[in-house]
Parts: structure tokens; C-alpha cells; sequence
């Protein structure tokens, strides 16, 4: 990764105010530029910054302690200007004890993550006073992009220039230089930060003696230029995993190399190992992670119930999918005299198996989330922590951190208290096991589940308030169905639908909410830094959008300015029993923010909770680590000066866990939708209800009623006719036969293809059947 460096000459025509800032200052004098480097000199104007204020902390951390970063951007903050690594070790008095390299090396991760620049004098500015955003490409299939920025706000438009020196997933620095006819901000980029990972799978193309790898995901707009002499003997059409040996320029695309072959055509037992490879996933755990695991007792050891809430006594349980393979989460509920309850959340203490610092710790930080497939998982942590010690399995001693709060019969949480734990999970309970036993009374369930259906009548009521709670706040409730598959030995898929969810999800959900949200105050309170979970209000464009897209049904919501999570929930409950409710829920859904990870507390538009964390699943993600070590540390007394993170470091680890996140989800999409593609490929020629979820000029997309399965029906698929499309109202109407087909109609279609190459689906409209 390069150095971040401003260069002047490239940059001149786009950034006259970055130039003025950077490089021309009273204090430095245009010249000739010498090699020898000039004394350090503190101009005696110039005020010395005060004392670090985070001294403390350096020196918990190192022997001979350098000053802070947050020391190092208030000093050139107020010097107004440019400094030189010789100017910058004088104004902060560096003694002798202090090596210079290592006030390089910090200055060089500032550099890398994207906090200073360098101009080309080599003298340090801060970022942030140069008006540069930085933050992640997401590149279009079209060739343009956009700049997602790592603090939040509107995203940067790049355009197809500025795209060919990127790729998607590539962090960089950019300064905004304009507004296009869309009112959308305009980006150039000023500098890669890092790059995407090397790694990528597509199809080889040989033509004229040049080999290319072509992408498979599509927002990789550019191919992959692969230099004769390779291992490989290649053919047009392999699928390969190759290697981005050297990023893209403004004059030429990326170069690499072919790591292996995986086939000639992509089958159902390869989508996993695609995604996998594609998305740079890794499934090896380093030596040293490995060997920290199996030091790790399998049991919990006497000595360490020292200093822990017992709660073995207490009938905690965990609730969780059929198919599930570590808990994380255990809950206990009962009724308190004055109409409230007591409810207990015991979360899987992985920061004691973890420490910060551990080879360990770095390689779940690195994954920073599992990921899951059908039928297989790669997990953040090793199976023997992840399914054993760290596992709140039924029956065995677990260590655990407690959130324990008391819940009035309004539903508001009024005390919340957290421990360090031991408890002892008294079942391990399913969904839809404990839904029939509360929700449907079967008497086989309610049997079965006897020794804790006390319990779980208990927590049914909690949930009961907890919803009442929930709606007067005005949390928005998108509650689809989430597609499942079952999968044979080869990875053919044998089966596909709808997973509906029921009030045991809902119960767990809200309970685990519930912890969440005082975890957020605690730290709060505490001012320990720590990652938030935080969700803005919809983004300006794709609002308006959704309030044309809202207009074609009759249906409306208030202004951007004005909107509440309080309105959306109205209209999701005014929908909800319209047969075009699902289409309506999606398209509301799409309008919304990204969740992210950020180190302030800037709350949660959809859930209308103004804190916001995650603290229930250590297991499988990172953010919930970080804010495990910052209770345990505040319940040890300790000060946010004596942290080992600081407010800047958990800025670095927000943008990370972000990142990570996307990653997982955009891997398991691809594989999901390669699945559905497999399934349809067995139905082509069978029929289906569905609904149409867009009019275009080429067709309409159809969403099956049942599957939740998408596909196109290509306009040469409708009746013979020459059809029109009207954007305004989004419908396409034929002129002879004068019908018009729009969104939300009910349709049903024949299955004519599926590429699981492509991940297209295509369908054929089946005319009404006359009545005989």
C-alpha cells in the first residue's frame, strides 16, 4: 500500500484550495528543494500545544511513551499549517528516551488510515483540515461509482474518470469539487488509502495470445490483465480465483495472476467456494490462534467463578434456530409484585477467552464477523471456542457477562445492572418448539417443554409489554420471511421457501433489544469508548425517490425534513393486508439507511432509540467483543484515559467492522441468489403466482409469491404488442391491445430459464385461462 502523498502537478486543474492550503504557507518559503534535511525549528511565534492529555494511556502501553495521535493533529491543527517530521518531534519536545522511529511509525499509520497527508515537501497536514472525505468505493456495473464516507452522510458521485484508477471496495480520500444536475455532491479522488482485497474469481478470456480475467462480480467494472508466462495453461471460459498483483491506473487497468482453476462450469457444489474466494474469506486459522485455542480448558475451572454473580440456580434458557450451533444469548424472565418484571439477559463471556492483544483477538478482529451459508458456516472464532467453552450449551457451566434490569408493565426498562456471570443454561430450546407451546398450545410441546414452560409463559407476557413499548415509540417493524434452503451431500438444492417468523423470534428479539440498549447508556454514562450501532434517517435521494414510488399508490409520507420512524411504522400497518403489502414493504425497506458501526452515539432511526450498541452476540461478531472489554473495564473502575482504545482507534475499528459486515452479507447474498438460480433451473417450464416489483422499457420483474424467487419477463415474453413505457407513473401499456401492466400486479409466469453463470432468472407471463 502507498504511502498517502499529495501530488501537486496531477492535482492542480481540480484542487486549487487543497494546493493553497498544502503547499504555500508565509512560514515556508518557495526555494529550491535541497537533499539535505533542514534543524528542526519552533518558530517563536508559534504556541507549544499543551500537556498530552492522554499520556496516561501511552505510557500503559509503551515503555517510553510517544505522544498521542490526538496530541499529534492538535499540534498542527494549531500551527495553521504544514509540518515536517523534524518540526513536529520539536514542538512536541520529544526527549531522549523517545526514539524518532517511533514517532515515524505513528506518523505513517496516521498516514494509513487516513488522518494526515503528506505534500510533496514531505511536511504532514491533517486530513480533516483539508476538507477530504474519506471512505469506501461501490462501484456501478456502468462504470461509474460512489464514495460511501466512513464518518456517514450522503454519498460522493465518482465518476467513470475518476472510477478507472479504483475498484470496487478500495478506500480512499476525496474532496468534493462540484454538484451534477442531480443536486447529488460530485468526488475526485486525491488518494487511494488501501485496496480492496487481491483476491477476485471469474472466466478466463483468451483472444489474440492476451488473457483476461473477466470478474464475476460485476462491480468490478474492470478486467484483470494477466502477463504471459503464468502456471496456467488457460482457456476462454475457466473459472478461476486470480490475484490483483497491481492496482489499476488512470492509463491502465489492473495487472495479476492465476492462483488456481476451480472448473470449466460453475455447479451448485461451487457457489460456496466462489463466494469464498471472491470475497477473500479465510478458512485457516494462523498457528498461533490455534495454539491459544487448545490451551483454552474445555470446562470452566473453580478458580474462575472468583468474582462472578452466580446464576446457576436461575432457569436461564436459550432460544435459538433449529440449526443452530453456538449460543450466545440465555434469558430468564418472572413477574414482580407491582405488575413488572425482572428480566435477566446472560450473554457468552468470550472477552475472558479472548484477550485483547491475542493472536487470537487478531485474527477475529480481521474476520470481524461469521459468515453463513447454507449449510456451512466460517466462523469469527475456532469451533472449540465457538461451539464448546464459549457455547452457553444446556447443562454445563458457562461464564458470562449479565445484564440484569427490571421492566415496568408499560414496558419501559427503569434499572439495568451488569455483572460478570456463571450460569448454567437449563435447556436449549427451539422457535417454532416454544412458539407451539405458548403460541399454539399443542399439548405434545407444552408437555415436552414442562420444566420450563413457567418460564417461557413468563416471557411471553415481558414480550407482550416490550411490544406495547415498541409500537408507542414508533420503531419501525419490517417482518419478512427469510429464505431458506436444503442442500444434499453435493450441495444440490433440494428445497427452497419462506421461513415465516412467530413471537418466539420476536421475543428473543426484543429481549436481546432491551440488553442492547443499556449496554449503549452504560458506556455512555461511562464515556468508555466503545463501537454504537447506529441507523440514519433515510438519505435524501433515495427518499424522494420512494415518495414518487409512493405516489403511484395512492399512499404518502411527510417531507424528508419531517419524516419519523413513527411514520413509516404507520404505513408498513395501513399496508399490511393489501396483497401488494410485500412488494410496499420492500420497496420501504430499500429507502432506508445502512447500518454501521461508529464510535459515537448517534442512534437508531429504525429502532427510534436514541442508544444503540451491540453487546449480544461475542461469539459472531467483533463489535460485540469491544463492548464486552469496555463494561468489564468500566465494572473494574476503570477511566476512559486508561483504556487501551482510544476514541480515534475505535473510529479505525467502526470503519473495519463496517466493512466486514458488508462483506459477510454481500457473500451470502451472491450465494443465496446462485441458489435460487440452481432451484429454478430444476422448475423451468413449471408455473408460478407472483408479483411485479418493476416496469421498465425492456420488461417487468416479477417477485414469486411463495419462493420470494425474482426474474425477468422480457417484453418479447408479453402478448404480442408494441408496448410503451412510462416512467412518471411507472407502467408499461401495450397500443393495440391497450393493457398496461404495473407494479404491484398480481401475475403468473412460466419459468423459460436460469443461469446460475449469470444469477438471471427468466420467466414468460401465462395469459389468464378463459373461463369454459
Amino acid at each position: 500500500m502507498s504511502t498517502p502523498r499529495l501530488q501537486f502537478g496531477a492535482l492542480s486543474a481540480r484542487l486549487p484550495a487543497i494546493i493553497e492550503r498544502v503547499h504555500v504557507s508565509p512560514r515556508s518559503p518557495r526555494g529550491p528543494r535541497s537533499g539535505r534535511r533542514r534543524p528542526a525549528t519552533t518558530p517563536p511565534s508559534a504556541a507549544i500545544p499543551s500537556a498530552d492529555p492522554h499520556a496516561a494511556r501511552e505510557a500503559q502501553r509503551y515503555a517510553n511513551p510517544i505522544p498521542s495521535r490526538e496530541a499529534i493533529l492538535a499540534l498542527l491543527a494549531e500551527r495553521g499549517a504544514p509540518l515536517a517530521a523534524d518540526a513536529v518531534a520539536a514542538a512536541l519536545q520529544l526527549t531522549a528516551d523517545v526514539p524518532r522511529e517511533a514517532l515515524d511509525k505513528r506518523l505513517a499509520a496516521m498516514l494509513r488510515d487516513g488522518q494526515l497527508l503528506q505534500d510533496r515537501r514531505g511536511r504532514y497536514a491533517p486530513a480533516q483540515k483539508l476538507d477530504l472525505i474519506a471512505g469506501s468505493v461501490l462501484a456501478n456495473a456502468e462504470g461509474f461509482g460512489f464514495l460511501r464516507p466512513d464518518a456517514g452522510g450522503e454519498d460522493l458521485y465518482l465518476s467513470p474518470a475518476e472510477m478507472r484508477r479504483v475498484l470496487h471496495g478500495d478506500r480512499v480520500l476525496a474532496s468534493v469539487v462540484g454538484v451534477d444536475r442531480r443536486g447529488r455532491r460530485q468526488g475526485a479522488i486525491v488518494e487511494v488509502l488501501e485496496r480492496r482485497p487481491a483476491r477476485l474469481v471469474g472466466r478466463a478470456l483468451v483472444e489474440n495470445g492476451v488473457t483476461l480475467v473477466v470478474p464475476d462480480d460485476r462491480r468490478i467494472h474492470q478486467h484483470l490483465l494477466i502477463p504471459p508466462g503464468g502456471e496456467h495453461a488457460l482457456r476462454s471460459g475457466q473459472i478461476v480465483v486470480a490475484e490483483i498483483t497491481d492496482p489499476p491506473s488512470a492509463g491502465r487497468g489492473p495487472l495479476g495472476r492465476v492462483l488456481a482453476v476451480l472448473g470449466e462450469r460453475l455447479t451448485p457444489s461451487l457457489i460456496v467456494r466462489m463466494a469464498i474466494a471472491d470475497r477473500d474469506l479465510k478458512e485457516e486459522w494462523p498457528d498461533a490462534a490455534l495454539r491459544e485455542a487448545a490451551l483454552v480448558a474445555p470446562t470452566v475451572r473453580a478458580a474462575e467463578h472468583a468474582d462472578r454473580l452466580d446464576l446457576r440456580a436461575l432457569p436461564l434458557v436459550t432460544i435459538d434456530g433449529a440449526d443452530a450451533r453456538d449460543f450466545d444469548d440465555a434469558v430468564y424472565a418472572e413477574p414482580l409484585a407491582d405488575g413488572g418484571f425482572r428480566l435477566v439477559v446472560a450473554i457468552a463471556d468470550v472477552s475472558h477467552y479472548v484477550p485483547a492483544g491475542s493472536a487470537l483477538d487478531v485474527e477475529a478482529y480481521r474476520r470481524g464477523t461469521s459468515v453463513y451459508f447454507p449449510g456451512y458456516v466460517i466462523p469469527m472464532l475456532p469451533e472449540t471456542l465457538s461451539n464448546g467453552i464459549c457455547s452457553l450449551n444446556p447443562d454445563v457451566e458457562r461464564l458470562c457477562m449479565v445484564c440484569d434490569m427490571r421492566v415496568d408493565a408499560a414496558g419501559e426498562v427503569t434499572r439495568a445492572r451488569f455483572h460478570a456471570g456463571l450460569m448454567r443454561s437449563h435447556a436449549r430450546l427451539t422457535y417454532d418448539r416454544v412458539w407451539q407451546a405458548i403460541g399454539e398450545h399443542d399439548a405434545d410441546a407444552r408437555a415436552e417443554l414442562a420444566d420450563v414452560l413457567p418460564q417461557l409463559e413468563n416471557l411471553h407476557r415481558l414480550y407482550q409489554a416490550l411490544a406495547r413499548q415498541r409500537s408507542r415509540r414508533g420503531a419501525i417493524d419490517f417482518d419478512g420471511h427469510e429464505v431458506s434452503f436444503r442442500l444434499d451431500a453435493d450441495g444440490v438444492v433440494q428445497a427452497l421457501g419462506g421461513r415465516p417468523r412467530n413471537d418466539a423470534h420476536r421475543l428473543i428479539e426484543e429481549c436481546m433489544i432491551a440488553a442492547n440498549v443499556q449496554a449503549a447508556k452504560f458506556l455512555a454514562r461511562k464515556r468508555i469508548p466503545a463501537l454504537y450501532r447506529v441507523h440514519a434517517p433515510p438519505p435524501a435521494e433515495k427518499y424522494e425517490d420512494l415518495l414518487g414510488f409512493l405516489k403511484e399508490f395512492k399512499l404518502k409520507l411527510p417531507p424528508a425534513g419531517e419524516v419519523t420512524p413513527a411514520d413509516f411504522s404507520a404505513l408498513l400497518t395501513r399496508v399490511r393486508k393489501r396483497p401488494d403489502a410485500a412488494l410496499l414493504e420492500s420497496v420501504l425497506l430499500r429507502a432506508q439507511s445502512l447500518a454501521v458501526y461508529h464510535a459515537a452515539n448517534e442512534g437508531h432511526f429504525g429502532l427510534a432509540l436514541d442508544a444503540y450498541a451491540h453487546f449480544t452476540s461475542p461469539i459472531r461478531r467483533y463489535p460485540d467483543l469491544l463492548v464486552h472489554r469496555a463494561i468489564r473495564h468500566a465494572l473494574a473502575d476503570g477511566t476512559p484515559g486508561d483504556y487501551r482504545y482510544t476514541p480515534e482507534r475505535m473510529a479505525e475499528m467502526a470503519v473495519h467492522c463496517s466493512q466486514t459486515e458488508r462483506r459477510a452479507e454481500e457473500a451470502e447474498r451472491d450465494v443465496d441468489e446462485r441458489y435460487k438460480c440452481a432451484w429454478m433451473e430444476r422448475h423451468v417450464g413449471s408455473e408460478f403466482d407472483g408479483v411485479v416489483t418493476g416496469v421498465t422499457s425492456f420488461g417487468l420483474f416479477v417477485e414469486l409469491t411463495e419462493s420470494r424467487v425474482s426474474g425477468l419477463i422480457h417484453v418479447t415474453q408479453l402478448p404480442a404488442d408494441y408496448y410503451h413505457f412510462d416512467p412518471v407513473r411507472r407502467l408499461l401499456a401495450g397500443e393495440r391491445t391497450r393493457h398496461s401492466f404495473r407494479l404491484g400486479d398480481a401475475v403468473r409466469v412460466q419459468v423459460l430459464r436460469a443461469s446460475l453463470e449469470e444469477r438471471k432468472i427468466d420467466f414468460r407471463l401465462v395469459p389468464p385461462r378463459k373461463p369454459a
